[in-house]
């Protein structure tokens, strides 16, 4: 599966992340990224996970060759 990364994310992970582990869901893919980066606990509560440009939930369940975008919310100020 490919996940790529928007904005903070990128910086912390890089544009593109390919996994080969057995991940079946959003919410384990969630906790993947926790354990690659701790930072990632903090903001987990806010991440945005998209497939196919539509949001999808953490229960959501995760297809062989999905790609899936992950982002924060937009901010400004």
């Amino acid at each position: 599966m490919k996940i790529k990364f928007y904005g903070k994310l990128r910086e912390m992970f890089g544009e593109e992340l390919e996994i080969e582990d057995e991940i079946e869901s959003i919410e384990e893919l969630a906790n993947f990224l926790m354990k690659k980066d701790a930072r990632i606990k903090n903001l987990k509560e806010h991440l945005i996970f998209s497939r196919e440009n539509k949001q999808i939930s953490l229960k959501e369940k995760i297809v062989k060759g999905d790609e899936i975008s992950v982002f924060l919310p937009p901010t400004g100020g």
